[in-house]
């Protein structure tokens, strides 16, 4: 705002002292005026290029081998805003009193000019700046009206002609005094100046009482622009930040699906890879099966259940099979075993619940018993491998303990259980319930899964 003032004011001067060229042949009446017209249009030209400057985003200048900041808030601004202002207050001050100034018709001119001020005063330096302000011009209206006194005696006459006309009353040439002689005589005088007193009383009155309390509002708007520009700006910084954090996320998002299906694109081709070995085994072992029951009904017994539960393993045909098929090759899994060690396993193998109607990842029971078969001792009659599998409305529940083994494998069952856990993790996140508790005898895991 003050920077569009001062370019005002600026542009003001030059046409104000233009028109005091062209009609009155100078443009100023004395060289004192000269050098305040000087004074208050440099002040404005600089305070003009220092706001400039701020709302070019500059944020500091080099000023006479100094480094100045430039901050809305500083002390130069203060410093830069009260000196153009109050530069041009001087100037009107020194229309008022009719500093140097032979025309003495410019009163009404000079304290609309004064008054004006009041306002301005009031919105750029504050309440305490334009009372002083009211004061002055007030004070000066009173000087003018009863001590000086000028009077509207040349009012019909142009500035020119009044300026000639003044000038020849001091020089006391005869036509000038004639002519004031016959204005007296026929009464043609004007009133004083003390005629206009309370009309300018009156508008200097609404003048401050209007910049006191209104601009008062205004005052605190604008101190609390830059707080709430501030807010403004720091909102804007924080919803870009969440824009550009939610835009990583959505890019990280995309990088890991990616990155995902390709790890499932080259899982399945190596999948695809390995199924020629097992196929080409299982075929094999049937063909034994065909052939060995010529010699032994054990043996391709024993060649037959392997080959079902190796067919088991490589089914692709869906993800989940029924409870009771799950059992049904656990058993045969357990046959191979009992003819390994010709029937001197100890086993209890309990089923309860309707298995057929329950859903199950293949594979998953049969690890944790083959787990049992690996690291245990089951021949003991005292201490038999037991097993419990419960199909209840809303979960399935398997229960294994069995006697640890005297000399525990080197790799311990550590990766076999942990592959199950990864399976479980898969396929019932936040769904399932595995626990493990052993001791120095004893091994025994129990599994519940929300079905």
């Amino acid at each position: 705002m003050l920077t569009y003032l001062n370019i005002a004011y600026i542009t003001l001067a030059i046409f104000f002292l233009s028109f005091e060229k062209i009609e009155t042949g100078n443009f100023v009446p004395h060289v004192a005026l000269a050098y305040v017209y000087l004074f208050v249009g440099a002040a404005n030209f600089f305070s003009a290029l220092y706001n400039y400057w701020i709302l070019a985003g500059k944020t500091k200048i080099t000023l006479v081998g100094q480094q100045i900041d430039l901050d809305p808030e500083s002390k130069f601004d203060i410093a830069s805003r009260w000196v153009s202002i109050v530069s041009i207050m001087f100037l009107a001050f020194l229309n008022m009193i009719g500093f140097e100034n032979p025309s003495n018709d410019s009163i009404l001119v000079d304290f609309a000019f004064g008054h004006s001020l009041i306002v301005l005063a009031a919105i750029l330096l504050g309440r305490k700046a334009a009372f002083v302000w009211f004061l002055i011009v007030l004070g000066t209206l009173f000087l003018k009206a009863y001590s000086i006194g000028f009077t509207y005696q040349y009012n019909y006459l142009t500035k020119a002609e009044s300026t000639r006309y003044e000038k020849a009353l001091e020089r006391n040439e005869n036509w000038a005094l004639q002519r004031k002689a016959t204005l007296q005589r026929e009464g043609l005088n004007p009133p004083k100046v003390v005629r206009y007193l309370n009309e300018w009383i009156v508008f200097i009155l609404i003048a401050f009482f209007t910049a006191y309390f209104f601009t008062g509002i205004s005052l605190d708007m604008i101190k609390i622009i830059p707080s709430v520009t501030q807010r403004l700006a720091n909102a804007i910084d924080t919803v870009k930040e969440q824009e550009l954090e939610r835009e990583r996320e959505k890019n990280l998002q995309e990088e890991q699906k990616m990155r995902l299906e390709q790890e499932t694109l080259h899982a399945e081709l190596n999948f695809l890879k390995s199924q020629l070995n097992p196929h080409f085994l299982y075929n094999t072992l049937y063909y034994l099966y065909v052939k060995s029951r010529e010699y032994s009904d054990d043996l391709a017994d024993s060649l037959l259940k392997v080959s079902d539960i190796m067919r088991y393993s490589l089914r692709e045909d869906s993800k989940f099979v029924l409870v009771q098929e799950e059992i049904t090759y656990l058993k045969d899994f357990i046959a191979l075993h009992q003819m390994r060690y010709k029937n001197k396993l100890q086993i209890e193998f309990n089923v309860q619940g309707p298995t057929d109607q329950k859903f199950i990842i293949p594979f998953i029971l049969i690890s944790l018993v083959e787990n049992a078969f690996k690291h245990g001792r089951m021949t003991n009659m005292d201490f038999p491998l037991t097993i419990n599998l419960n199909c209840y409305t809303d979960r399935i529940e398997f229960y294994m303990r069995n006697q640890k083994g005297h000399k525990p494998t080197v790799d311990s069952t550590h990766v076999g259980l942990a592959n199950i856990q990864r399976r479980l993790d898969l396929t019932y996140p936040s769904s399932y319930t595995f626990k493990i508790e052993q001791d120095e005898d004893s091994f025994s895991c129990w599994l519940s899964i929300l079905a």
